[in-house]
């Protein structure tokens, strides 16, 4: 009679703690991914530590936006039709280093740390390089970018990748008025991360 109350307990015991084993099983959350990011927080962009603000000048800026304005609106239309809502750092401070070498030397967890409480997914942009040419018959500009989509509370990055663009404009046929009135490097820029952002899966819902 006693060893069957033993056995009995035995099997109880372990029969309590599969049970417990597949709760905890069940409870850890499935790695983050991209169908789980309802708002993207779009960190600003991070240019070459060697770039000037005169470098990154560009013709009536005041009337375009910085880049980080023209890349944001422009990111903001061919992202919402991928279904993804797109929302700018809220309560935070930019660091003093925040050019691209510093920041793709950093981990993701590093980067995830960089990120403001109030996102839980962010994406980083990096300029790798941009620049433009320009004489009296035509101006160009031709830029090379990354980016990396990262969940903050686990330091995972969810998705990067990397893109060129280019702009050019001849000022014969569109007129020199209307040439010189182009941002250029905006432009070029603005395709760079249009081509990357282009290859971001399409949210399911």
């Amino acid at each position: 009679m006693v060893m069957r109350l033993v056995d009995h307990y035995i099997k109880g015991y372990w029969y309590c703690a599969l049970l417990l084993l597949g709760a905890c099983t069940a409870s850890v959350a499935a790695p983050p991914t991209l169908q789980d990011a309802d708002t993207i927080t779009i960190m600003p962009v991070a240019y070459p530590a060697g770039q000037t603000a005169a470098d990154r000048e560009e013709t009536l800026e005041s009337l375009y936006g910085t880049l980080d304005e023209y890349v944001y609106k422009a990111l903001l239309r061919k992202m919402a039709l991928k279904g993804y809502v797109l929302d700018r750092p809220r309560g935070w401070t930019r660091p003093t280093d925040w050019n691209s070498e510093s920041l793709m030397s950093r981990t993701d967890i590093e980067l995830s740390r960089l990120m403001p409480e109030s996102a839980t997914y962010g994406a980083f942009l990096f300029v790798e390089q941009v620049k433009s040419e320009s004489n009296p018959l035509s101006s160009s500009a031709d830029g090379v970018a990354s980016a990396v989509i990262i969940h903050r509370q686990s330091g995972q990055a969810i998705w990067r990748n990397s893109g060129h663009g280019e702009f050019g404009e001849n000022h014969l046929l569109q007129g020199l008025l209307v040439s010189l009135l182009t941002p250029n490097k905006h432009a070029a820029m603005e395709n760079a991360f249009g081509e990357i952002f282009s290859k971001l899966p399409e949210k399911q819902f």
